[in-house]
């Protein structure tokens, strides 16, 4: 699992094509990949949040 999560860190493209539902992540369980991404998303708020204060 982490090294799907360091691949999509350093390849933010392919997270957006995996959230847009362009792409897939074979192998990964729905609820992993959901994971993975309710992960993304709460990083990235959280950054922009604190960027905003």
């Amino acid at each position: 699992m982490q090294e799907i999560v360091n691949f999509l860190i350093e390849n933010p493209d392919v997270l957006e094509k995996v959230v847009n539902g362009q792409a897939s992540l074979i192998g990964v369980k729905l609820e992993e990949l959901l994971g993975i991404i309710d992960g993304f998303v709460d990083t990235l708020s959280a950054n922009y949040s604190y960027w905003l204060s």
